[in-house]
């Protein structure tokens, strides 16, 4: 499953670490399960997906912005993960 991480890379990472924290600390419980992307806040694929400021995309689909909470962002990746069909 991939998950893009959007931040805006000229800032300062103190400006993005708790965010990131929390990215990390979700994800790792699906370590075999997810592939995560950082991507700057200014790039293309940002702006395809209307991301402007500090914010994750799952799957091309689901778009949740930095003030999201670690529940709302497992519960996004279960929601994927179900659509998924197993090998």
């Amino acid at each position: 499953m991939k998950i893009e991480v959007f931040v805006p890379f000229g800032s300062c990472v103190c400006d993005f670490a708790p965010f990131m924290e929390k990215i990390m600390r979700v994800t790792a419980k699906f370590k075999n399960l997810v592939e995560i992307q950082m991507k700057s806040t200014n790039s293309s694929e940002a702006s395809k997906y209307g991301v402007q400021g500090i914010g994750v995309v799952i799957e091309e689909q689901i778009k949740l912005f930095q003030d999201f909470d670690e529940k709302e962002f497992e519960d996004a990746i279960l929601k994927r993960l179900n659509r998924k069909p197993y090998n």
